[in-house]
Parts: C-alpha cells; structure tokens; sequence
C-alpha cells in the first residue's frame, strides 16, 4: 500500500470549493450543446480548450463564461450532482460549498428557485453517494449594490430550508472596498450567521487584515501575504480564526516557485488554523491531489497533514456535537487505514 492509496481512502471535509471552479469540461460539453452555446458564442471552441487548459490570467473571464452557459434550472442541478459525485470519489463527506448566483446571468430564477435547484442536486448526491452538502451564498465585489439584498436572504427562514449556513465574499479586492459590505455582514452577524471572506489574493496582508476590521469574518478564505506579517499570524491564531488555503492555487498563479517554499509550516507552526480546499479543482485539482501534493513535497508530515484534515470539521459550520462525533469518527478511520496502508 501506498501514501496515495492512503489519501486516496480516508475521509475528507471540504470547506473551501466553489461550485462556479468545479464545472468539469464534459458536463459543461453536455450543458453548451443541449442549449446551443456554440451557435451562440464567438470563439466557442477557444473557450473550451481553456476549460482544459486555462490561462490564469483569464481565469475570472473564463468561469463569467461557463457559467453564462447554464440556462435551465436542471442545469444548476446537473453541476451539483457531479461535483457530488467527485467529492463521493475522493471520500469527502461533507462540503460547504460556495455559490454566487449573480454569475449565472442566464437563469432566470430568483434566489429561492435558485436554491430548489441548487438543493434539488444536493438531494440526489445525498441519496445516491452519502455526501452532504450545504450552501455558502457569496457575493462578487464587484456588486455592492446587491449586498444588502443577498444579506437579507440570508437571514430568512428560507435560507435555512435550503442549507444555507453563510454569507461570503469573493473576488478581485481591487473591484471595491471592503466598506462597501460592511453594513450587509454586520446585518446577517447580528443574526448570528458565519461569514467567510476571500481575502489576501492582491492586497496581501493588508487586504486580510482590513477584512478582519471591518467585516468580522468567521473564516478567511485564500490568505495569500499572511505568513509575512508578524501581527497578523499572531491575531489569525490568537482569534482562532481559519485560512482556507489552495497551495495548487498559489502554484498555478505563480504566486510560489514551488510547494516547498509556500508558507504552509510557518502558518502551522505559528499555531493558525488551516484548512486545505480545492478552491476550483477543475483547475486547480482536487482536494485529494493538493493533499498529496503537501505531502509529496515536504511541505508537511503524514500527521500533521490529518491535523489539518480534522481543522475542516473542527472549523465548519456544523453543529458542535456533530463536530465531535465526526471528528472521532475519522480519528478512527485515519488509525485503521495508517495500519491498513501502512503509512
């Protein structure tokens, strides 16, 4: 047996995927050709070969494309049910996915049908594989003027029926200013709701820091420029409060020469919590791969690899007593397939 095979085998929490990186080149084949994307779009055939092949450069333009491609809602439950059955093949048993319905210009919907779709999908990946689902509802920078109605949403018992457990933020932090959502997460923390805030991508430290300000996130998503500033790993892991990091991201963006020199030991030595996410693993790969990627690199040990592992119950956003079963559960799983794997 083998550390992949080991990998490969035990069970996985994904807190940091997004279902708008997850749309595989097939199932979006299948989607453009029952709506007739290629008659419809200019250099349809380029865009394809960038689903393979992406320039990073162009990422943002990219995923603004394919998801314009999905019209119907069975198509948003299409791309639910493949990226559960991806996780189901990884051995992940729970994901708390992030969603921005504001890319999905197409779909004519409102945000309640938006989310019967979405849980239609969730439904079927529940009975068929035993994964479970649940939603992050996030917002673009780039549209302030939608916060304070998503943050609404969020709020309502409507939310909650559709498995809605947060509120995020993404994208370019050069779009707006942090202030710009400030009032529409202060709205929903007042509800108690979790926040999670992609930070750090362009701005660094400062970008990461003035989220924590203003915005009081329960989780930081990407981090990038943390480790740097002494300050900040120091309240990161005074606060508690986890980076949910995609080393292949940093790699792929050329943000780090190599796995080796990504800051991922100093973060853990400092005692800031981490948890490794796909991000989008149709280009960044999948959890199990960055999993293997840190440990084939040297960038952690076996067991400190299943202490990060256990960070993505221990930092989710489910109840606390399901937390702790779950957590002994896969305790457990990771002793009795070290012994079996030999690893």
């Amino acid at each position: 047996m083998t550390l992949a095979s080991y990998l490969e085998a035990m069970p996985k929490a994904e807190l940091h995927v997004y279902l708008e990186g997850a749309m595989g080149r097939d199932v979006l084949a299948m989607i453009s050709d029952q709506n007739e994307i290629s008659t419809t779009i200019k250099h349809f055939n380029d865009w394809m070969n960038l689903i393979g092949k992406p320039d990073f450069k162009r990422l943002a333009d990219l995923v603004k494309m394919t998801c314009s491609w999905l019209q119907t809602a069975d198509d948003l439950t299409r791309v639910v049910y493949e990226l559960g059955v991806s996780l189901h093949k990884q051995n992940v048993k729970y994901a708390e996915v992030s969603v921005n319905p504001i890319l999905y210009p197409a779909l004519t919907l409102n945000l309640e049908e938006f989310f019967a779709a979405l849980n239609d999908g969730r439904d079927r990946v529940q009975r068929g594989w035993g994964v479970e689902l649940v939603w992050i509802l996030t917002l673009p920078r780039d549209e302030p003027r939608r916060a304070d109605e998503i943050a609404r949403f969020v709020g309502t018992a409507s939310a909650r029926r559709f498995n809605i457990v947060a509120l995020g933020l993404s994208g370019s932090e050069n779009a707006q200013p942090v202030g710009q959502f400030e009032r529409a997460f202060k709205t929903v923390e007042k509800k108690e709701i979790a926040r999670v805030v992609r930070a750090g991508d362009y701005l660094l430290a400062d970008g990461i820091t003035k989220a924590l300000d203003v915005l009081s996130p329960n989780r930081i998503a990407d981090g990038r420029g943390a480790a740097d500033a002494p300050e900040l790993v120091e309240r990161l892991a005074t606060e508690r409060i986890p980076l949910c990091i995609s080393p292949q991201r940093a790699l792929s963006h050329g943000w780090t020469p190599n796995l080796a020199d990504y800051p991922l030991r100093r973060l853990y030595d400092a005692n800031v919590p981490i948890v490794i996410g796909a991000d989008m693993p149709q280009f960044y790969g999948t959890l199990t791969a960055q999993y293997r990627a840190v440990v084939e690199k040297g960038a952690l040990d076996i067991d400190e690899l299943n202490d990060i592992a256990l960070n993505a119950i221990r930092f989710s956003f489910l109840a606390d007593e399901t937390k702790q079963t779950l957590e002994a559960q896969f305790r457990d799983d990771y002793a009795r397939l070290r012994a079996e794997h030999q690893v």
